[in-house]
């Protein structure tokens, strides 16, 4: 509601089409404690009086208002109270119910003169309680997963993400319990990791086996992959045990969270409301992003420990790649191997592929690419030795989605006939669980050996890269290096790379220093402790 009453006796019937709604029409005397005139019949549903006892000022309006609201109103009456206005609207403010509650409103009046003189007001208030509170509970949690953010982005485990969001989501009103699943293929099922406020019998009251038709949300978020969640209200005898019990738990509502980053599935978050209206539009939305940061964390927990060289083995993986990804047309224009040793990211997301094509002339790699839909641009950025070529290919290219893996890459060598990825991953990681999840973003991967990495005595620069440097500084710092940055006759200025980057000259001088000043006192710290 958003525009004052108009003119017209309030009795004359036309404003009974309030009486079911979440308002209550007033018309006051402009006397001390506001005494009433009218009131709607809505009064007492909304506020617990009945008219007379607001005819008769026990009590007068004046005392319904919250103490702590009341000089305010006063204040805002007063000052509209002028020869001018003639409708106004009150900031939201408090009153105080029979039964001692108190509801939020607002108010709109419209100022009654006779002969120039104010002799009252007539208007109405609307109870906001429900939308206040909505609004404070979505600020408060939106508070929570920001608080979220520095301690996912920093755990060490997976275990420590999953128990951090369990507890912390079912720390919040209106969240009976929390819950995260990861799939097990082997078993075809949903294991659950972690939960918080969960009684045992729910999880155990219904099959969690990967079945496409399984009424459980949770059970359909892991085997159609549904981006949008999965959100459902629990009917009695709608589909046995699994309503029952949320029923008998006292949860009347639940959603399921995909947890996921750049295309791996890494589990499914389930949220149990205590009210059927928990989960409206803007809560599913604000879950769906913490799904996209637990699948972020996870990714970077992955990519961590995979970068700390001690305790790491090598995978050699067959994947597959389709006929006409750019790296493979290249290859088989070359008829040779390319070898892949790095991937950064530039704006419009298209991967940057640092390569080595195996002794072939400069200028045959260039004019053979040039000619290779997928290839947006190409260059020799090292003539001497084994050359090295930076290429900017389409989202799609096979080579981007290595960073989603996890691990260190040791090389991609594409060749007309197929493709093999070499990648170091900590000793203890689940190694059926690494091939599946490639296995997801490139189609198809068969693990074909395994072997210690090989590792010297030296510092692990990948683990301190990692360690000291933001995903973004890495970035910068690779495009730079690989772009000849740091040569001694500099084939990149700052800006170029800059501009190539997507992001602001200044931004990319940034990141720089940032960067250079994170690994010298990586080094020069340790170095002084020893």
């Amino acid at each position: 509601m958003s525009e004052p009453i108009g003119e017209g006796d309030p009795n004359d019937g036309r404003l009974e089409r309030f009486d079911d709604g979440p308002v209550v029409v007033f018309t006051w005397r402009n006397e001390p404690g506001w005494p009433v005139e009218y009131v709607s019949p809505s009064v007492t549903r909304l506020f617990g009086y009945s008219p007379d006892e607001l005819y008769d000022s026990d009590p007068p309006y004046a005392e319904l208002v919250h103490d702590d609201d009341i000089e305010r109103v006063l204040r805002e009456v007063k000052g509209h109270s002028n020869g001018t206005t003639e409708r106004f609207h009150h900031d939201p403010y408090r009153m105080v119910t029979k039964d001692g509650d108190v509801r939020w409103v607002l108010g709109y009046t419209r100022i009654i003169r006779t002969d120039g003189e104010v002799t009252g007001y007539t208007g109405y208030v609307v109870d906001i309680t429900e939308r206040k509170q909505r609004i404070e509970y979505v600020s408060t949690l939106n508070a929570t997963i920001r608080s979220l953010h520095e301690v996912l982005i920093d755990a060490e485990s997976r275990e420590r993400i999953r128990a951090d969001v369990c507890r912390s989501l079912a720390e919040l009103d209106r969240f009976g319990g929390v819950w995260i699943g990861t799939l097990d293929p082997a078993s075809g099922t949903l294991d659950p990791v972690a939960e918080a406020g969960v009684p045992c019998q729910l999880l155990d009251s219904a099959p969690l086996s990967l079945d496409a038709d399984s009424s459980i949300p949770a059970i359909r978020v892991a085997t159609d992959r549904s981006s949008a969640g999965r959100h459902r209200l629990p009917a009695p005898d709608a589909d046995g045990s699994w309503s029952e019990t949320m029923l008998a738990e006292g949860f009347r509502s639940a959603f399921a969270i995909p947890i996921r980053h750049d295309g791996i599935l890494y589990g499914v978050l389930t949220v149990y409301g205590t009210e059927p209206d928990t989960f409206d539009s803007g809560i599913r939305e604000i879950l769906l992003e913490l799904g996209e940061l637990i699948g972020y964390a996870t990714a970077a927990v992955d990519r961590r420990q995979a970068l700390h060289a001690d305790g790491s083995r090598d995978l050699v993986l067959e994947v597959a790649i389709d006929d006409d990804d750019p790296l493979r047309l290249l290859s088989a224009r070359l008829r040779t191997t390319v070898e892949v040793r790095s991937v950064s990211s530039r704006k419009g997301d298209s991967p940057v592929v640092y390569c080595l094509p195996s002794e072939i002339d400069s200028e045959r790699v260039l004019d053979s690419a040039d000619a290779i839909p997928g290839i947006g641009s190409i260059e020799c950025l090292s003539r001497t030795g084994t050359a090295l070529y930076g290429i900017v290919t389409e989202p799609d290219c096979i080579a981007s989605n290595i960073t989603a893996l996890g691990a260190s890459l040791r090389s991609l060598r594409v060749s007309e006939h197929g493709c093999e990825l070499v990648v170091t991953v900590r000793r203890d990681r689940d190694q059926r669980r690494f091939v599946r999840q490639a296995a997801e973003l490139f189609g198809h991967a068969e693990l074909k050996a395994e072997r210690d990495a090989d590792l010297t005595d030296a510092t692990p620069w990948p683990g301190l890269l990692s360690d000291v440097l933001t995903d973004q500084q890495r970035n910068v710092l690779r495009t730079a290096y690989h772009e000849g940055y740091f040569d001694e006759n500099r084939k990149r200025s700052g800006a170029e790379i800059a501009d190539s980057l997507g992001i602001a000259q200044p931004t990319f001088s940034a990141h720089m220093r940032a960067a250079q000043r994170n690994l010298l006192s990586a080094i020069w710290d340790d170095y002084d402790r020893n």
